[in-house]
């Protein structure tokens, strides 16, 4: 979809191309726990999990809506026996594949089979390389981790084609972690990405605005470091993934506790599938439908999906600043000062520029 179509689109409320991306989230349960987020309270029994079956075919019929792009993430997808099997369903079906991970779970194994089935992006979230913050903010060793990502790294090296991306989420509690955790993306030449956490409907809205919600003064020290992020994105040689103008929204976000572009596009360019199988406009709206009892095609063109793009159109949504929606070439962002016309709108690391 052009830039063009996206304009037209978004003013007649009417999708006029086919969706770009889809984000799946085959299973609610998960190992850490993460304070912002309530999945890990899910049952741990395997059994809930959407079966392969079901979950091939939705494969199939996102394929079918013009889905190229898959991104497959939980819960912790790795929890999963068949996820591999999982996988391979989606390649199998010409989708190009990427997997959001803790990276607790993940195996040589796991590694060695990604990089053979084709995977072009293994994305790992890590919030700080303390032990102490890492348990504290997701319940999960950090060694752990980083010999997940580090496995991952060395694949890279040999296999360039599986690029690897470690994923920050941003609270008071870490942005003296943000620095080092760019380094040593850099150290092992694999790709970074931030976004701030949310507190718009994720079941822990008190505790996020109370215990990781920064302070007046702690958005003062985060705009210092951001400054030193966007400083060392615009000289094109980080692994900062993050475009220039998406990381100096963040302490706007954290002041205005959103954010809203002038044109939101997400619920015309990304089909949003969440752990308990509903259909999203975007990751802050209300479902508008199951696809374990309707198709994705049937939702995306449905009067509840029509009504939230009006909703949208409108200025109605909640707003957020979530990378995979906002740090996007078709997002036009508010201009900072200091940061040229000519970048922010798609973050591109020095790692993921075609040689």
């Amino acid at each position: 979809m052009t830039d063009p179509d996206l304009l037209e689109a978004f003013l007649r409320d009417d999708p006029q191309a086919p969706p770009r991306t889809a984000f799946v989230n085959i299973l609610k349960r998960c190992n850490a726990r993460c304070r912002y987020c309530t999945d890990w309270r899910a049952s741990r029994d395997p059994r809930g999990d959407p079966s392969r079956k079901l979950l091939r075919a939705l494969f199939a019929d996102l394929v079918e809506l013009g889905i190229a792009d898959l991104v497959v993430s939980g819960g912790e997808p790795f929890l999963r026996r068949d996820v591999l099997d999982v996988l391979a369903d989606a390649v199998a079906l010409g989708l190009a594949v990427r997997v959001i991970s803790n990276g607790s779970a993940l195996t040589r194994d796991h590694v060695d089979a990604l990089a053979r089935l084709g995977v072009g992006r293994v994305g790992i979230s890590i919030d700080s390389l303390s032990e102490t913050r890492m348990r504290e903010l997701r319940g999960l060793p950090v060694k752990r981790v980083m010999a997940s990502i580090e496995m991952l790294a060395a694949q890279h090296r040999d296999n360039p084609a599986m690029r690897v991306s470690l994923f920050v989420t941003v609270t008071r509690h870490n942005i003296d972690d943000l620095l080092p955790l760019a380094a040593y993306a850099e150290k092992l030449g694999i790709s970074i990405q931030f976004q701030p956490v949310h507190w718009a409907g994720t079941g822990t809205e008190q505790e996020i605005l109370e215990e990781l919600w920064p302070t007046a003064a702690e958005v003062d020290r985060l705009a210092v470091v951001i400054g030193e992020l966007v400083s060392w994105q615009q000289t094109g040689t980080s692994p900062i993934a993050s475009s220039d103008r998406y990381l100096a929204q963040m302490p706007g976000f954290f002041v205005n506790r959103t954010f809203r572009p002038a044109r939101c596009t997400v619920a015309y360019t990304d089909v949003v599938i969440d752990q308990d199988l509903n259909m999203r406009p975007c990751w802050s709206m209300d479902p508008v439908g199951s696809v374990a009892r309707e198709t994705a095609s049937r939702l995306w063109t449905s009067e509840q999906m029509r009504a939230a793009r009006a909703q949208i159109r409108k200025g109605g949504c909640p707003g957020c600043l979530y990378s995979c929606h906002i740090n996007k070439p078709h997002v036009e962002l508010p201009s900072i000062p200091g940061i040229p016309e000519s970048r922010g709108g798609e973050g591109v690391s020095a790692l993921d520029r075609p040689v």
